[in-house]
């Protein structure tokens, strides 16, 4: 018997109904990115709701990656672009078994692939997306997030090397200042999720644009197309074929 998909589970439990998921689907087809993200963005269920209601119908336990600090040798068993790409983060690693959260268990594939890749057995978890986004920028640098930033110089007049060994704001390793080199700010959470706002504002105007130009494209072949019909029709009231009187009666 076929695994539900992750819509299906959502329907049959009555959180978001078939509309729903339909909308989802489209949004997820033009613009990318998991299910569970574009329900959660469009405000169709709450991420703990969804990870709540996944959790009960796959029998799955979730985690809380936002609380947890992961060994650089767990992440090192998944790259960084694949981790990424389908949304996971390995978060421990205990004999022959890894764990890994992800917002959909039902994507077998990325298991499989897991499998192959590390010879562990995969043992899923379940996380929500925005908090999977939040652990793939502060451990892996990728997504919208801040990423480590290590040794960050900034001068100070009159100042030595000052050394910060303790994180800033929870996103950088540490910061360094030195005198006399270049100043360079750390981003701030807002300002990230300004660039990644602006960044998908700019993918959207794109495929507008991309929209408009056909459009233009195929006005234009229209009006050429109108352009030889009325040439071909004025030739034949000229030729004594037919009077403009039948070609409009036979066009009506």
């Amino acid at each position: 018997m076929a695994r539900k998909k992750l819509g299906e589970m959502l329907v049959e439990a009555g959180v978001i109904t078939e509309t729903n998921l339909r909308a989802a689907l489209n949004e997820q087809r033009r613009w990318g990115g998991t299910l569970g993200r574009q329900l959660v963005e469009m405000k169709m269920i709450s991420e703990a709701e969804l990870v709540r209601v996944l959790s009960m119908q796959l029998n799955l336990p979730s985690v809380d990656l936002d609380t947890i600090e992961i060994a650089q040798a767990v992440l090192d068993l998944v790259p960084a672009d694949l981790a990424a790409e389908n949304n996971i983060v390995p978060f421990a690693q205990q004999m022959k078994f890894l764990d890994v959260a992800m917002a959909d268990p039902t994507n077998l594939g990325i298991v499989d692939e897991l499998r192959i890749r590390t010879r562990l057995n995969i043992r899923p978890y379940l996380a929500g997306p925005r908090m999977l986004e939040r652990a793939l920028a502060k451990f892996y640098g990728k997504g919208w997030g801040v990423g480590h930033r290590p040794d960050i110089a900034i001068p100070v007049e009159g100042g030595d090397v000052l050394d910060a060994p303790a994180p800033i704001a929870g996103s950088f390793d540490g910061l360094r200042i030195r005198r006399g080199q270049q100043t360079l700010t750390p981003p701030q959470p807002m300002e990230v999720i300004e660039e990644a706002t602006s960044a998908r504002t700019g993918d959207r105007n794109a495929e507008i644009e991309a929209l408009q130009n056909r459009i233009s494209r195929l006005e234009a072949l229209v009006a050429r197309d109108e352009e030889v019909l009325r040439k071909v029709l004025a030739l034949l009231v000229e030729k004594n074929v037919a009077t403009r009187e039948e070609i409009l009666e036979r066009i009506k």
